[in-house]
């Protein structure tokens, strides 16, 4: 295989913009292991790309180019303050050996009182209805064997006549 003529096939660019087959990217990865000019052949396509891209691209309007740096100066303040603390819940964490149940931005999760007492008739209800399960599954098994035991018995001793 010429290795200068299956690069100049434009597979490479047909692979970079995705409309490589399944095939044809199967056949191009095997072929990545074999030649290593491929990989570089790839990255130097990569950098055209760019390269034109970065030539023929329109810049944003001034008005959304400012609300974009608005929204992302906004949102720094907040990762600012979230990453303080999140170092501070690290810290804590490694000095002191256990984990805090509250978060690190200081939000606590409030249930009412009614919603606790609603989960502990369930989790009863629940474990009443295991039991009485497993009590009437015992009883069904036992009457079970009781009825087997006399239809065997009635098999067993012949029945009398009285005439």
């Amino acid at each position: 295989m010429n290795i200068s003529d299956y690069i100049e096939s434009g597979i490479i660019e047909r692979y970079l913009l995705g409309l490589a087959t399944s095939a044809q990217e199967e056949e191009l990865l095997y072929l990545r292991r074999i030649y290593p000019l491929l990989d570089v052949e790839i990255t130097a396509t990569e950098l055209r790309f760019e390269e034109k891209l970065l030539e023929e691209g329109v810049p944003p309007p001034e008005k959304i180019k400012t609300t974009i740096l608005h929204k992302i100066n906004t949102d720094h303040e907040w990762q600012d303050h979230t990453w303080r603390g999140y170092n501070a819940y690290e810290q804590t964490n490694r000095t002191t050996g256990y984990i805090p149940l509250e978060p690190f931005w200081n939000r606590r999760i409030t249930v009412s009182i009614w919603w606790r007492c609603a989960f502990l008739a369930m989790a009863v209800l629940t474990m009443a209805l295991a039991a009485s399960t497993w009590h009437f599954y015992q009883r069904a098994t036992q009457l079970e064997d009781v009825l087997i035991k006399l239809k065997v018995s009635s098999m067993t001793t012949p029945v009398q006549n009285t005439h």
